[in-house]
């Protein structure tokens, strides 16, 4: 394994329609103490260098994690996605002026529109593409300490040998750096991906999880830092595997429940249990983010609530699912103004009202027979 320059060994995955800036407020309210590095959705280069985002504070401000970007820079990683070096090289000098301090580079995703596009996991095909990708990205970043990274599979179709990821990983790596360019990190998930025949999600689960071949790359290439991607779950799985590697990311599991990362506070960064803020401490300062969100950018409502829909579990979670859903249509019907896209009532009197309801169900069937409360949950 390389030598760490950063200390976070546990990643938050880049998850489209999931890891938007409001997913990524809310990870960080639940865990505060910059232990996990924060990754955002997959943003096309060429957003930058044609579509000017950077020059529309909203479009900004729904595709980066602004606040978080204030004071805690080190610990998010934007990705990006590219068949072109000069689009690459263009949107890195943005991000890097935007304050980024890590991008990553889509070598990893199989899905139709990113294939038509050249770039994502089909860029893996063409190495040498990815290498002049990555040597643009690292001249646009030299001198300003942003960190460059690569996140791709470890095969592609009917090739997961060794043969074929040691080249890739070769080439992407291998060029000659000015002394001013950092190294570059690769992100590996451990599953091949299959351009044909399988959607996105069934590529994050039908292709079999291969670790050792992702852990002969990280002892063929020792001075690359290396974080593994794939199926890790669980605590104990997340303390093995960092046995082996510099680091590792989670995805589904953070994504279907955003608490698993205090648990990981407290059992891998030893962070003490009364320290864990609350549910209710959580749910206050991102309503106040959200409303703030709203007031500022426009941002939808049903943006902001998205993000909560995983944020309560169990019964009284459905129940507040069900109700904060219920709200949201009655205050749109209501309340919203079609004309300037605002609401009458703030986002988090909204939430207030749907925890309110659901505390009252959850209460009433608690006191119904054992069958009415089976049937609740199950």
């Amino acid at each position: 394994m390389a030598t760490l320059v950063r200390r976070l060994r546990t990643s938050v995955a880049p998850m489209i329609d999931v890891t938007d800036p409001y997913f990524l407020r809310l990870t960080r309210l639940i865990s505060p103490f910059g232990n996990h590095q924060l990754w955002t959705e997959m943003i096309h280069a060429n957003a930058f260098s044609r579509g000017r985002i950077h020059l529309d504070p909203v479009k900004l401000a729904q595709n980066l994690p602004l606040r978080e970007l204030e004071d805690f820079a080190d610990n998010v990683v934007v990705q990006i996605g590219s068949s072109s070096p000069q689009d690459a090289h263009e949107a890195v000098d943005t991000l890097v002026k935007l304050g980024v301090r890590n991008i990553n580079l889509n070598c990893g995703c199989p899905s139709r529109n990113v294939q038509m596009g050249a770039f994502g996991a089909v860029l893996m095909k063409t190495p040498t593409v990815v290498a002049d990708i990555v040597s643009a990205m690292s001249e646009a970043a030299r001198g300003s300490g942003c960190r460059i990274s690569v996140k791709c599979r470890i095969g592609i179709d009917e090739d997961e040998s060794p043969e074929f990821l040691h080249g890739f990983l070769s080439t992407v790596t291998g060029q000659t750096r000015h002394k001013d360019e950092l190294p570059i990190d690769i992100v590996l998930h451990a599953r091949r991906a299959w351009l044909n025949g399988l959607s996105p999600k069934q590529n994050r689960l039908v292709p079999v999880l291969n670790y050792e071949r992702a852990y002969e790359m990280v002892r063929s290439f020792t001075n690359t830092s290396f974080v593994v991607n794939g199926g890790i779950d669980s605590v104990d799985s997340v303390v093995e595997h960092l046995k082996l590697a510099d680091s590792v990311m989670i995805g589904r599991k953070v994504r279907e429940d955003p608490w698993f990362l205090s648990h990981l506070d407290q059992h891998v960064y030893n962070v003490p249990e009364h320290m864990i803020p609350t549910p209710e401490s959580v749910l206050a300062q991102y309503t106040q983010f959200a409303d703030a969100s709203h007031n500022t950018y426009g941002t939808r409502y049903s943006v902001l609530a998205r993000p909560l829909f995983v944020f309560f579990r169990g019964r009284m979670g459905k129940a507040m699912r069900t109700h904060l859903g219920w709200t949201l249509t009655k205050a749109k019907s209501q309340n919203f103004s079609h004309k300037n896209a605002t609401y009458s009532v703030q986002f988090g009197e909204l939430v207030q009202e749907a925890v309110h309801a659901a505390n009252a169900e959850y209460a009433a069937r608690s006191r119904a027979p054992d069958a009415q409360v089976a049937e609740v949950g199950a």
